[in-house]
């Protein structure tokens, strides 16, 4: 049995095409284009409690969005109404809180109940409106927020 291949099926202009691909595939790698985008960028780890009043707002979400470079995160809203987000490019934020999103319809069911949540007042769902603001440092951040007050 003859295990060589023959050479008409790989002419040296193939077999270099294949070396060089491989070659560009691990400069690539090295390059770090397989990196997280943003990972290389100092960050900080930010928890912010949501209150309205004295009550924790324990349904929702909280988002934060930088209006100069555009970058931003979310979390949900726990049972203590904290959100937590990890790696947080530092600089200032607009923080918007909105209810969860709603069941989706499903056909041949009747419609799940529309849930109000007066607890978060529609100033603060919005990037435009909301008066919730803060500055990611280096390191653990904490906020709180009370929404009785942005009403």
């Amino acid at each position: 049995m003859n295990n060589t291949i023959p050479k008409a099926a790989c002419s040296p202009l193939q077999h270099s095409l294949v070396i060089s691909g491989c070659a560009l595939l691990f400069l690539l790698e090295l390059s770090g284009c397989s990196r997280t985008p943003g990972s290389d960028k100092p960050s900080g780890s930010v928890t912010i409690q949501i209150t309205n009043g004295t009550e924790p707002v324990t349904e929702g979400q909280v988002d934060l969005v930088n209006e100069q470079t555009g970058e931003g995160g979310g979390a949900a809203l726990n049972s203590e109404g904290t959100a937590s987000l990890e790696m947080v490019a530092l600089g200032e934020y607009v923080v918007t809180v909105n209810p969860p999103p709603q069941e989706p319809l499903i056909p041949g069911q009747a419609p799940p109940e529309v849930k109000e949540y007066a607890n978060i007042p529609a100033k603060v769902r919005q990037i435009k409106s909301s008066p919730l603001k803060l500055e990611v440092k280096s390191g653990a951040n904490e906020f709180a927020f009370d929404l009785k007050s942005a009403d």
